[in-house]
């Protein structure tokens, strides 16, 4: 499922970022071609030099978009240590997906093409966000104790809690507060967020 390797960067580049925008804001089945070539500034027949099949289009949107979020999550934790770098990385993950919420909700219906054939480099560029979500954990004073599995699997923990966070926000919900609440939920667990609820709820400190 990759776009034909002849075609200029440019164009390709263009016509990914405008599905991105298009697959972001409205579900995948209702998303004629036609509306992503128009919103790239393509002709129809031009998109499908590029990507023959909606499908092809969407595979490559993603690779795109976790490209894009993995470069913005190094720079995000760059220089951090401890728990700021832990809030730097949730807040970067939160801030990428609050405005694609719809492309969070499709990379997770179809995240089961990570075991096909085909999809080998999502599952690569995941693995990378994934270990950078472990190496950030590890910074951490109260995670620098895990083994390599535990650390893992909490980097999985804290990865759901995100997609979680994104897939269920609310209209005109504050970002920062699902960062708080993600972040302290994580590290504290349930019976240590009742002061952080109170904290975030106050709407001076919003």
């Amino acid at each position: 499922m990759t776009a034909r390797k002849s075609a200029p960067n440019g164009k390709r580049s263009q016509i990914l970022r405008a599905a991105t925008d298009v697959f972001s804001a409205r579900e995948f089945h209702t998303v004629p071609v036609d509306d992503v070539a128009t919103a790239a500034g393509v002709g129809k027949g031009t998109l499908y030099l590029y990507f023959p099949t909606k499908e092809q289009l969407f595979y490559a949107t993603i690779l795109e978009a976790l490209d894009v979020l993995l470069a913005e999550l190094e720079s995000a934790v760059r220089g951090r240590t401890g728990e700021d770098a832990l809030r730097a990385f949730t807040r970067c993950f939160v801030d990428f997906f609050w405005t694609r919420r719809h492309l969070a909700v499709l990379m997770g219906r179809y995240e089961h093409k990570q075991r096909e054939p085909e999809g080998e480099s999502w599952r690569l560029r995941r693995q990378k966000v994934l270990n950078l979500a472990r190496t950030t954990l590890l910074a951490e004073t109260r995670a620098a104790r895990l083994g390599t599995a535990d650390a893992l699997l909490a980097a999985e923990m804290l990865l759901a809690l995100i997609r979680a966070a994104v897939i269920n926000q609310r209209e005109r919900a504050d970002p920062e507060r699902s960062v708080t609440l993600v972040v302290d939920l994580f590290l504290n667990g349930l019976r240590g967020l009742r002061l952080s609820l109170i904290h975030i709820s106050e709407p001076t400190r919003l």
